[in-house]
């Protein structure tokens, strides 16, 4: 009998691999079916949405890193900078150095004094960066991000 049971077990065993392999197959036509079907985005589907939301979520973020950055420049400085001085501080990491960087496929730009700042956050591909991104953002000393999306972002626009 117990010989008899463990060829009844090899067969589940077989069965069950059979079953697994099967069901991997299945998986990987499905997935490459899904992204054979996307848009116009060479078949990729919603991953060009996915990639430019992560974008944009990191811009913001950016913008977010800057204002802080700024904030503890003029409390140790007496006034707010440009992205080199934030940078030789040690406020920023050094992707920000120069006058408009270009991080995560978006152009950033800034205007300070003694006592306000502007930055702007602006889809801009490169061949190291590019961006799917498409909206542009605005933030000031009060630390507010605003956001347009045909054309470079002010104060005057609607608020995140």
């Amino acid at each position: 009998m117990r010989v008899g049971n463990e060829s009844h077990g090899q067969q589940m065993k077989k069965s069950d691999m059979m079953t697994s392999k099967s069901l991997l197959l299945l998986f990987c036509t499905l997935l490459v079916t899904s992204c054979a079907s996307g848009n116009s985005s060479g078949g990729l589907g919603a991953l060009p949405k996915a990639v430019g939301a992560a974008d944009e979520t990191s811009a913001i973020q950016s913008l977010r890193t800057i204002s802080t950055a700024e904030a503890q420049l003029r409390a140790s400085r007496g006034s707010y900078g440009d992205f080199d001085a934030l940078v030789q501080g040690g406020f920023l990491d050094e992707r920000f150095a120069g006058v408009s960087p270009n991080v995560k496929g978006y152009r950033f730009t800034i205007s300070a004094n003694e006592s306000e700042f502007t930055v702007s956050a602006d889809p801009q591909t490169t061949e190291t960066q590019p961006t799917t991104g498409s909206r542009h953002f605005y933030l000031d000393s009060s630390g507010t991000v605003h956001f347009n999306l045909n054309e470079a972002a002010s104060k005057n626009d609607p608020v995140l």
